[in-house]
């Protein structure tokens, strides 16, 4: 029998004997001879805990664990700071730890569920800086994650990180628009216009799911606090008086669709000059007064007049239609 084997059958008669100090003094002896023996190393673990010296089991069980981290045991490394947790679960830097090793061996379900014990502390403890580097791991475990992307991104707008804030609500925007997912892009397009109300296109596309929603009283609230400037491009503009008159906002659509055709006659915009002509026929094409002061500013523009056939408006009384040739049979035969 080898001096090491007989230093460990003798740490083992004073284990079950209950001489635990002594017992732990035999195992320092081969800890001493190789201070990377890590199987005497969790043996000492062990046995302090069985002696209820709960600090010290958890400090040596970390240090055994931690080694075979370092040394890509880490299967071993999981089952040992598992253990950690069982004597000690509020200790948030093992859950983390034992996050990244099951994202490491390919267990990404475990490894989310811990980071997000890590980052439910963080949040509650109001750590925002802790919490946005636990979110960028879920993020990186789970890219598809736009919960976790919205959060991290609002995380980094706290800690003024803007730019970087915009970079991840549009990926989530990405993401959310190939899920066809309406309710998770208004959330996204609502915040990025709070820090960026100056964005042209996201304001248009938060417009646009609004529409397809027939929310327009959230369109029109949506462009009546956008800057100045935003309310000067001919797009947001058309999507304005759009929604005024799907609002039944008559009068004020009237005006609003004056307005817009006198500006892109200004801008020498014909394409869309046409179009907004031709909506305004359809929706106004009774009133002559009206068409009567778009006259004149189309033939300043040299724009010749044109006729379009009435749309079908919702807030018509629908009438019947009574066949002439069947009511003077009816007369006939009284």
């Amino acid at each position: 029998m080898s001096s090491k084997e007989k230093i460990i059958e003798a740490a083992e008669k004073l284990f079950k004997a209950g001489k635990y100090d002594k017992a732990i003094k035999e195992f320092q002896k081969l800890l001493a001879e190789d201070p990377h023996d890590m199987r005497a190393k969790l043996k000492i673990a062990d046995i302090y805990a069985r002696a209820k010296d709960i600090p010290n089991a958890l400090k040596t069980y970390r240090e055994v664990a931690d080694q075979y981290a370092a040394d890509n045991f880490h299967l071993k490394a999981i089952a040992v700071y598992k253990t950690v947790l069982k004597f000690s679960p509020t200790m948030i830097e093992v859950n983390e730890r034992l996050g990244d090793l099951y994202h490491k061996v390919g267990l990404d379900t475990d490894a989310l569920h811990q980071y997000y014990i890590v980052a439910t502390s963080y949040d509650g403890k109001g750590l925002m800086k802790e919490a946005m580097e636990i979110r960028k791991k879920i993020v990186n475990v789970d890219p598809s994650n736009t919960t976790g992307r919205i959060r991290l991104a609002e995380l980094m707008q706290a800690e003024g990180q803007t730019d970087q804030s915009i970079r991840e609500y549009e990926r989530a925007a990405e993401i959310l628009t190939s899920k066809r997912d309406r309710d998770g892009l208004i959330e996204v397009f609502e915040k990025m216009l709070y820090y960026r109300p100056d964005n042209i296109d996201m304001l248009i596309k938060l417009c646009r799911i609004y529409f397809e929603k027939r929310e327009f009283k959230k369109a029109l609230r949506k462009i009546d606090a956008s800057p100045p400037q935003i309310k000067k491009n001919m797009e947001v503009n058309e999507l304005w008086a759009e929604a005024l008159l799907e609002d039944r906002q008559i009068d004020a659509s009237r005006r609003k669709f004056k307005e817009l055709y006198a500006m892109v006659l200004e801008r020498k915009d014909a394409e869309r000059a046409a179009r907004i002509y031709s909506r305004i026929l359809q929706e106004f094409g009774d009133d002559q007064d009206y068409l009567g002061n778009l006259e004149e500013i189309r033939k300043n523009a040299g724009l010749e007049v044109k006729t379009v056939a009435p749309k079908f408006r919702q807030d018509f009384e629908k009438t019947e239609i009574f066949d002439l040739e069947k009511f003077e049979d009816f007369k006939k035969r009284k």
